[in-house]
């Protein structure tokens, strides 16, 4: 799976935040594809209500109505079908949680972290604690 996301903080635990999509879905980007919606157009959106992101829950909810998009780390998860693998563009930060990224997009082990400065983000995420990891999306970290 291919799409987008956010680490945000929610009553100081980490929750993942995103949108994701088959590769059928996805459109192409040069040697890549990945998915049309850019972080902005996706969390503006959620602000005034539209369910375009994962989870949809009123403490997600409430953060989002808070906080602007480039706020908290991100990252965009793209298929490079030249090099036939998957890349994570992220902030730095996201690589902490590189294991909970893999598992909730179902990436291969193969799949790569990158840096990109499209990414860097303002706020800071407190430091990761043992927790155990969930397959629900949005689940806490």
């Amino acid at each position: 799976m291919i799409g987008i996301f956010w680490l945000i903080t929610i009553v100081g635990d980490v929750c993942l935040v995103l949108h994701k999509l088959t590769l059928d879905e996805a459109e192409t980007y040069g040697e890549c594809l990945t998915c049309p919606l850019s972080h902005f157009d996706s969390w503006e959106p959620t602000k005034r209500g539209a369910q375009l992101l994962t989870p949809f829950d009123a403490p997600t909810r409430a953060v989002i109505a808070t906080s602007e998009y480039e706020e908290w780390p991100r990252g965009r998860i793209v298929f490079n079908f030249s090099a036939q693998r998957f890349v994570v563009y992220a902030d730095r930060q996201a690589f902490i949680y590189g294991e909970k990224i893999r598992e909730t997009f179902n990436l291969p082990d193969d799949a790569v972290f990158r840096t990109d400065l499209h990414y860097r983000t303002t706020k800071h995420l407190p430091q990761k604690r043992s927790l155990p990891v969930s397959r629900n999306a949005g689940s806490r970290l």
